[in-house]
């Protein structure tokens, strides 16, 4: 078992390991737009059809997050890496993210692809939770194709690149 001082080992090695990129969002109680980037989204199960996404504990967004909350999973595409940036607090300004909105959902525009989700359970693992979350609604975009991290951001196309 790795001990705390390998995380910069565990950080390292875990980014040979690509993965999507994904924007999660939810509105505050004031019906504000909060979210934040992803790259620990899971599909959990198909019956029932769940995923889930993991937040560290001192997340701001985790504040926001409870069982029953309306959670919107956007699939970022390839051209979408200044919107990661954005969510993960990454840039200097802010930009300008449309969205399309279907009630309390807010997904980010012209996304792969995209989950409307109700939170189920909200489970510890270390310094993260785990988000487990049910499936409202769907839609993936065959015509895009998405954003990787692979020790840094990736575009994939017929290989990455």
């Amino acid at each position: 078992m790795a001990d705390k001082t390998d995380s910069k080992k565990l950080r390292q090695v875990a980014g040979g390991f690509a993965t999507g990129i994904t924007v999660v969002t939810a509105l505050t109680s004031e019906k504000e737009v909060v979210g934040m980037t992803a790259s620990s989204f899971v599909s959990i199960s198909l019956d029932p059809p769940l995923v889930g996404f993991f937040v560290t504990l001192d997340a701001e967004f985790l504040s926001h997050m409870k069982i029953g909350k309306a959670v919107a999973i956007s699939i970022l595409s390839a051209e979408q890496k200044d919107i990661s940036n954005q969510f993960a607090g990454m840039t200097k300004e802010d930009i300008e993210i449309s969205f399309d909105t279907n009630g309390d959902y807010y997904k980010i525009s012209s996304a792969l692809a995209w989950y409307e989700t109700i939170v189920e359970g909200i489970i510890p693992a270390g310094d993260h939770v785990l988000l487990s979350c049910s499936v409202i609604d769907l839609r993936r975009d065959d015509s895009k194709q998405p954003l990787l991290y692979y020790s840094g951001y990736r575009g994939i196309g017929s290989e990455i690149v």
